[in-house]
C-alpha cells in the first residue's frame, strides 16, 4: 500500500471509529442497580479525557482555573463523570446540561446572574458542539432546580469513598430524590421527543 493509499485508508478508519464511539456515547445511560465503579468502566471506551475537553470549556468548568470558581460547582473530570452515573444521565448535550445545572444548584451558591452569564459563555463562548441553546438552557435550569433540592453539596463530595455503592444506595446518601428526578424527565421526555438523550432517559 503506497502512503497515499494508506493515509486514505487511516482516515477512513478514523472516521469509522469515531462513529462507533459516538453510537456507544449516545446509547449509554447509567441505572441505579448497579456499583458506580462499574459505571466509570463502561463509560472508559467512549468518554472525554481531560486532554480532549477544548480550553474554552475547562477555563469555565474545571476548578483548577480561576474563573471556575465564579460559577460554584465546579469539579474535576472525574468528579463530574460520577455526577453523570449518579443523576442516571448519559454523555450528550442535554445530559451535560443537566448534570451541570444540578450541580451548580447543589451548591446552592449561583445566584441568578451567575447561572445567565453561565448560559451566555455556554451559547456565545464555548466550541460548535458543546453549546447550550434553548432548549440545553431549559434542562440545566431544571438541572438548577432539582439540584437546590439536594442535602448535598455535589461539587464537594469525595466520590473515590463511594466508588463500590450502588446508585440507588449513592443517591440516598447524598439525598438525591430519585422521584424529583423522575418528573424532570419524564417532562424532558414530552417537551423534546426528537431529543435522543431526553428519550433514553430512565422511565419514571
Amino acid at each position: 500500500m503506497i502512503p497515499k493509499e494508506y493515509r486514505k485508508y487511516a482516515e477512513a478508519e478514523a472516521v469509522i471509529k469515531k462513529r462507533r464511539v459516538q453510537l456507544l456515547a449516545e446509547a449509554w445511560t447509567p441505572n441505579e442497580d448497579k456499583e458506580i465503579f462499574k459505571h466509570l468502566k463502561d463509560m472508559a471506551p467512549f468518554k472525554l479525557d481531560q486532554e480532549d475537553v477544548p480550553l474554552r470549556i475547562k477555563i469555565v468548568e474545571n476548578p483548577k482555573y480561576k474563573i471556575s470558581k465564579l460559577f460554584g460547582g465546579a469539579v474535576d473530570l472525574s468528579t463530574h463523570d460520577c455526577i453523570h452515573v449518579l443523576l442516571g444521565r448519559g454523555l450528550l448535550l442535554k445530559d451535560e446540561a443537566f448534570v451541570i445545572g444540578y450541580t451548580m444548584g447543589s451548591t446552592k451558591s449561583t445566584p441568578r446572574w451567575k447561572r445567565n452569564l453561565f448560559m451566555f459563555i455556554t451559547k456565545y463562548v464555548y466550541p460548535h458542539g458543546y453549546r447550550f441553546y434553548e432548549e440545553e438552557r431549559y434542562v440545566f435550569y431544571s438541572g438548577v432546580m432539582a439540584g437546590g433540592k439536594c442535602k448535598t453539596d455535589l461539587s464537594a463530595v469525595d466520590f473515590s469513598k463511594y466508588l463500590d455503592y450502588k446508585v440507588s444506595a449513592l443517591r440516598q446518601k447524598l439525598g438525591v430524590e430519585k422521584e424529583l428526578l423522575d418528573c424532570y424527565y419524564c417532562l424532558e421526555r414530552k417537551c423534546f421527543p426528537n431529543s435522543p438523550e431526553s428519550q433514553r432517559l430512565p422511565q419514571a
